[in-house]
């Protein structure tokens, strides 16, 4: 029988791993629940308990803590989910529930990188026109709107499924899910004749080859730099975590 409660924010692969650790090293002592948001139809689930949708704001988020008699809230979105980390620690508070931050390291500038850092989508989409006639996008569906006004640069936007509404009717869209290899990303980049990258420093491995590619082919890469996240207990990797969380709880 379970006497423990984890909620897990999820949406990520690094959340999915950590469920599936907990649920495998301790499921039958440790209610393990993912949240996700639902942004994508068919993602890969993790093992335990499922919730799908959003709660209402940290009000919402709190009450469901309570309900469910949450003992640990860990924080494992998107680097770049600064509302609903936002969201997570006002909850945490207001319902007494310990909360962890997995937030896996950035990405660091190497030796034939050239990066330009802007601090938001806007600032971003505003630097195209003077770099670029074929612009790689890989920021995601949801910060599209930013690159609407922009007509002189042939822009591809790479995402893990075809949305149902695209803000960029003159964009193509490339679709192709993580982990990426570097000589897929190499060919691509050639084939389209990219000469300028946008992403997000989402840290990790599985589409860091991306960067290897445009360091490879010279592609400048425009950075748009990791929000500040609320203060919070903080691990940088899975088992990191998994370590945290079993401490915590056992």
């Amino acid at each position: 029988m379970t006497d423990k409660t984890v909620v897990i924010l999820g949406g990520t692969a690094d959340a999915r791993k950590l469920a599936d650790s907990l649920v495998e090293s301790r499921g039958d002592r440790i209610r393990v629940i993912t949240s996700l948001a639902g942004r994508t139809k068919n993602p890969k689930l993790p093992k335990g308990e499922i919730r799908d949708g959003g709660f209402g704001g940290a009000e919402g988020l709190a009450t469901y803590l309570s309900e469910t008699g949450c003992d640990l809230l860990i924080d494992a979105t998107h680097p770049y989910a600064a509302q609903i980390s936002r969201h997570a620690a006002e909850a945490a508070k207001a319902a007494n529930v310990p909360r962890l931050l997995l937030n896996r390291p950035a990405w660091e500038e190497q030796d034939g990188d050239n990066w330009t850092h802007v601090p938001d989508i806007q600032s971003a989409a505003d630097r195209i026109t003077r770099y670029s006639q074929a612009c790689l996008i890989t920021t995601g569906v949801n910060d599209l709107a930013a690159f609407a006004g922009i007509v002189t640069t042939k822009m591809f936007v790479r995402l893990i499924e075809k949305p149902e509404n695209l803000p960029l009717d003159h964009a193509e869209i490339v679709i192709g899910s993580p982990p990426y290899k570097t000589g897929d990303e190499i060919a691509l980049m050639q084939m389209l004749g990219i000469d300028l990258m946008i992403t997000k420093n989402a840290g990790g491995t599985g589409t860091y080859a991306k960067i290897e590619a445009a360091r490879t082919l010279g592609i400048d890469v425009i950075m748009i730099d990791r929000p500040a996240l609320p203060e919070s207990d903080t691990v940088d990797s899975v088992e990191g975590a998994l370590a945290r969380t079993l401490e915590n709880l056992d």
